[in-house]
């Protein structure tokens, strides 16, 4: 019956297109140019899902990637346990829930506007293996059937429906995962008849829906990969792609045969990408799809596609991306969106993943077969019952009413892209129980920061897990399953917690009142500082977590008297230093305002050093702080002028100070007070306190010193990547005139410092420009630095030259004039003084024991011991693994540096008029 209305509906199309002569293809989604437009003209940028794994499975997908990539692999391994028959009941009821009108339901209601389809071609035709005359074709109605039902749902929602080849007959690549691909048999490009069944499969699709408004394309074959002239076997470095070309434009005339409505879509090779000999264009109603993975977001990062579109004067999409992080995913759309670049997000469920709108949740059986799939020590092969009970549950599993919805995805693919407005993840009434899990959805650096957000493998060459625990939530922020037994437990902690990380939560406070906070956290060894933070001040003091003996083994921080007001409070739980494990914060009332003491909470400079943030406990009765005196600033224990006292302008409880001096990185200040006017609006009086001032400014590396290239502190247009140099690590390639990197150094005194540069250089010399700029970006000096051709671009040499430098606490610039070359590292060893300053002594440090397992003591010189200590380990080469600051005044200093890998490490001690320093090793 869908059949037979599909083709009288052909008839009055047809018929109504002969009687008003409007070109057909105008009364669908087609070309416009540069353009995708609807029948009536307006621009349609494509937000729309993959249905990947549904009737094309790939093995990272059922977390059988390890033994069983491609399908047929999956399948044959499923046979062997349950038999033929019973495989294929499987197969019926994983076709049948994987997708469902309730899936296209929800994500119109997501806000997508399309679905990409990907198609296996063995659902619609028999592989020619097993045609019964050869060169012939039979047609299975299971696909189209399914293909039918597909558009229906998704007419329902108007959205566009987008078939694509993602199996091919033969299999169209060597990443054999993706389609099918049995390297025993014939693939597409090595067998006529494979390529004769793809062109006739196109033309049957083609030939049932040309005449349906909501086909929004063909797809023709998904990211091919083969090699037809070159080295690499995924066709990157093809040159002239003329067999893939062939076939396109052999596809296009048999649509055409049929159907000069739809779009076309092609796609290079390479995974998609490479275009290098596929045009001219041959239709006027085409565009280009390319794919993009695992690489940044900015502009560059689509550039390629940009140029395709402009010189080919067609459209491009972005048929196929994701499996990142959610700030990958705001970015890139972002991006994308600028651009005017419609997108097909990929995929839309998966077996145990967070990365995807929907989890499919891995039932326990499921994970006996997979534990048993890949070979693990006492588990027995399963019986037949209990692995096809296992396998009929996982196909239950894929309703999308048993799936788990990850609205932190969606809500990174739609309102982030526009809002940088954080709202609610969950409802956090107080008193109560935060689940320290559920922080805001919003961008990083608005609901959380954390210093791992994505992964950009693909540019960098290196690997970065956005998220080490791989629970709960996509966001930058690590999640991991808790054991801890407490009642309050969701069953979920953040973990690998980092110095300056932080994430944020909506509070419906429903009393003004002290409350008593307790902390459910764990840590191994060391100890972690926590702060509390509210509407972007301090309303705890810095709490130091100490050890509980393990990173599941959990224990209680209290904070007393912590003042909230009712109505609705933004609180940031801020990991001053990391280390700490946390998995719920509760709030119990514990007094009236009015019986807690009005007092100072904390201090801190802002990064520039340029004011001074007091933050006090209860809102400040601003009146009463003008002319206000008994104020003392003392920096390095010396009294310094305070030019101004004044209320921060959007935060009640937080005093802004400015003095009269410059700071820099080692300063130690302190703010006091001791007056009897300033009160807070319950009436109550500041109490005298004196308070060490958090020094936030930027820690510069001290000269003579080794700076790895990675370590800088702004990066415009450089690219990281793995090096095989001594000590390995990571260089900075990619070069380009203009780029340039940014290190914060500190020299002790004016001289000619001289200067190495690690460089590797492949077949034309560079030069490489270093300025010492200002704060403001004044160039004190400079010299510039020729690249030698060292013979490839991980061909290692050291070039050696020498630099001025003036005293004081400045930025190098290392710019680049002319690429392209690699670099590693650079290195300032001791200078000739210029000024006829005495150069900076070197002294040694008592560091005890040597050697260290767990904690290393560090013996503080009597002359640095009233000032902030900031020290430096370095690894044997030099490289600087740790950066710390210590501002108690402990004649003895105890490091924890039991993460550390065993070997031979530095440690430095920067004073004001000595750089101490000192060896130590690491024993495991």
């Amino acid at each position: 019956m869908i059949f037979l209305l599909r083709h009288l509906k052909a008839f009055f199309t047809a018929a109504c297109f002969c009687a008003t002569l409007i070109p057909a293809s105008a009364q669908y989604l087609h070309v416009d140019n540069k353009r995708i437009v609807d029948k009536n003209g307006n621009e349609v940028i494509l937000h729309g899902m993959g249905l990947g794994g549904w009737m094309l499975q790939e093995g990272y997908m059922l977390e059988t990637g390890d033994f069983a990539g491609p399908q047929h692999k999956i399948r044959a391994k499923i046979a062997e346990l349950i038999g033929p028959a019973n495989t294929q009941e499987f197969y019926d009821a994983w076709l049948a829930n994987h997708c469902t009108k309730r899936d296209i339901d929800s994500l119109a209601a997501w806000g997508f506007n399309s679905v990409r389809l990907p198609m296996h071609y063995n659902l619609y035709t028999l592989p020619i293996e097993q045609e019964p005359v050869a060169g012939q074709n039979t047609w299975l109605e299971k696909g189209f059937a399914m293909t039918d039902q597909l558009l229906e749902w998704c007419e329902a929602n108007n959205m566009y429906l987008i078939l694509d080849l993602h199996a091919a007959p033969g299999g169209q690549g060597h990443d054999a995962n993706i389609s099918d691909y049995d390297n025993t048999k014939p693939s597409l490009w090595e067998s006529e008849a494979n390529k004769q069944k793809t062109i006739a499969l196109w033309r049957k699709l083609a030939e049932r829906y040309a005449n349906e408004e909501w086909i929004g394309g063909y797809d023709l074959i998904n990211e091919p990969n083969w090699n037809f002239d070159g080295a690499n076997p995924n066709g990157c470095n093809e040159n002239v792609n003329a067999p893939l070309r062939k076939l396109f434009v052999d596809i296009t005339a048999a649509i055409r045969q049929v159907d000069q409505n739809h779009i076309i879509f092609i796609e290079g090779n390479c995974w998609g990408n490479n275009y290098n000999g596929m045009f001219p264009k041959w239709d006027n109603n085409m565009g280009a799809s390319f794919h993009k993975y695992w690489n940044f977001t900015d502009q560059n990062s689509i550039q390629f596609a940009l140029n395709i579109r402009d010189q080919q004067n067609m459209p491009v999409w972005l048929g196929e991306t994701g499996e990142n992080s959610n700030n990958w995913f705001t970015n890139t759309i972002r991006t994308l969106e600028a651009n005017k670049i419609g997108y097909a997000w990929w995929p839309m469920k998966k077996v145990g993943s967070v990365v995807n709108p929907l989890t499919v949740k891995k039932n326990d059986d499921y994970n006996t077969l997979l534990r048993y799939w890949k070979g693990e020590a006492g588990v027995p092969q399963p019986t037949v019952d209990f692995a096809k009970t296992a396998l009929m549950q996982l196909a239950e599993n894929l309703k999308i009413a048993n799936t788990i919805y990850r609205k932190d995805v969606t809500d990174a693919m739609f309102r982030q892209v526009t809002s940088s407005a954080t709202i609610p993840f969950a409802e956090n009434t107080i008193p109560g129980v935060i689940h320290l899990s559920d922080f805001d959805l919003g961008r990083c650096n608005k609901a959380y920061f954390d210093l791992d957000t994505a992964t950009y493998q693909v540019s960098t060459q290196t690997y970065t897990a956005w998220n080490s625990g791989w629970s709960y939530r996509n966001d930058g922020v690590d999640i991991e399953a808790s054991t801890d037994a407490d009642p309050n437990s969701n069953g979920f902690n953040l973990g690998w917690t980092q110095n300056n990380e932080w994430t944020q939560y909506t509070l419906a406070v429903d009393s003004t009142a002290a409350y008593t906070v307790t902390l459910r956290y764990a840590l191994q060894g060391g100890s972690s500082v926590i702060r509390l933070k509210a509407n972007g001040a301090d309303i705890a003091p810095f709490t130091t977590l100490t050890p509980t003996g393990g990173s599941q083994t959990w224990g209680n921080a209290v904070f007393e008297n912590v003042i909230l007001y009712k109505g609705q409070q933004k609180l940031r739980l801020f990991f001053e230093k990391g280390g700490a494990n946390v998995g719920f914060a509760k709030f119990e009332l514990s007094k009236k305002l009015s019986e807690v003491p009005f007092t100072v909470v904390s201090a801190e400079t802002s990064s520039d050093g340029s004011v001074l943030y007091l933050n006090l406990n209860k809102k400040l009765d601003a009146a009463t702080l003008t002319g206000s005196t008994g104020f003392t600033v003392k920096v390095g224990g010396t009294d310094v002028m305070i030019n101004s006292i004044q209320p921060h302008a959007t935060i009640p409880n937080q005093v802004i100070l400015t003095i009269n001096k410059a700071l820099i990185d080692s300063d130690v200040i302190n703010i006091l007070y001791n007056g009897n006017t300033v009160k807070a609006t319950d009436e109550t009086l500041l109490s005298a306190f004196t308070i060490t001032v958090a020094n936030k400014l930027p820690i510069h590396v001290l000269i003579p010193a080794k700076i790895e290239a990675e370590n800088f502190n702004v990066n415009v247009g450089l690219q990281l990547e793995t090096t095989t140099d001594a000590g390995g690590g990571q260089n900075v390639g990619y070069t380009n005139a203009g780029d340039y990197l940014d290190y914060l150094i500190r020299v002790p005194a004016d001289g000619n410092y001289p200067l190495e540069v690690r460089v590797a250089c492949n077949n034309q010399s560079g030069i490489i420009q270093m300025e010492q700029r200002t704060a403001q970006g004044e160039v004190l000096n400079t010299v510039n630095i020729t690249v030698p051709v060292t013979g490839g671009w991980q061909t290692w040499q050291t070039v050696k030259t020498r630099m001025k430098l003036t005293a004081g606490s400045t930025t190098l610039r290392l710019k680049i004039l002319q690429p392209e070359f690699n670099l590693n590292w650079f290195r300032f060893l001791q200078a000739e003084i210029i000024s006829g300053t005495e150069k900076k002594r070197q002294s040694s440090l008592n560091i005890y024991p040597n050697p260290a397992d767990k904690y290393l003591n560090i013996e503080v010189p009597e002359k640095e011991n009233a000032r902030e200590k900031v020290f430096t380990i370095r690894s044997s080469n030099g490289s600087a693994v740790r950066n710390n600051r210590e501002s108690n005044n402990d004649n003895v200093l105890s490091v924890y540096v039991g993460d550390l890998p065993a070997g031979l490490y530095f440690i430095e001690l920067n004073g004001r008029e000595e750089l101490w320093r000192g060896k130590f090793v690491v024993k495991k």
